[in-house]
């Protein structure tokens, strides 16, 4: 497991002369089709929008989540010094956020920790796996003492919103859009 993780890290490393920008980071490793906005349907009948957006000339990304009368406003950004690719994020109901996005065999991963407005913390393994550049799916895991949970707790499937799909399709060309973190609804009363 120790090795696992130690190639993890030296995959998702930043290097401060190599990567100048999270851009650069994110297109390198294959991960650009996850820009653009995106919805899903919850189980409990919740749709899901989600938008990842460049900012500052493709140095970061802002998040956005709505589930119901939830919002989450995040951001992303590589840190070369200390090689990881961080999240931090606020919702509407007291809660901030903060994590790390890796790599495991199944796609990209934001293990994250949201710490409720009563001091109470929740952390959380999401791994996004691609189904193809319109689609894509979300396994949510918990996370207890340090571990990922070897059963995903529920899968979300999220779907590209035709608004993106035709304005890809007059453009001929890839989105600077949105993508989601977190699916913020597996968190409390969300």
């Amino acid at each position: 497991m120790f090795l696992v993780i130690v190639v993890l890290l030296a995959i998702f490393a930043v290097p401060a002369g190599a990567q100048e920008k999270l851009g650069d980071f994110v297109a390198e490793y294959g991960y650009d089709w996850m820009i653009g906005k995106w919805s899903a349907s919850r189980d409990d009948g919740r749709q899901v929008e989600l938008e990842y957006k460049w900012i500052l000339d493709r140095c970061a990304m802002c998040v956005d989540v709505k589930i119901g009368d939830f919002k989450y406003h995040g951001l992303i950004m590589g840190m070369p010094s200390r090689e990881e690719i961080v999240q931090i994020g606020a919702d509407n109901m007291g809660g901030t956020w903060n994590g790390t996005w890796t790599e495991d065999y199944e796609g990209a991963v934001n293990r994250n920790q949201r710490l409720e407005a009563d001091g109470t913390t929740q952390t959380m393994d999401l791994v996004y796996i691609k189904i193809d550049n319109n689609s894509f799916k979300v396994k949510e895991y918990p996370v207890e003492s340090g571990y990922r949970a070897s059963q995903a707790r529920g899968e979300t499937l999220f779907k590209r919103r035709k608004a993106d799909v035709a304005q890809k399709t007059e453009k001929g060309t890839e989105l600077e859009g949105t993508w989601v973190g977190s699916d913020a609804g597996s968190y409390g009363d969300v």
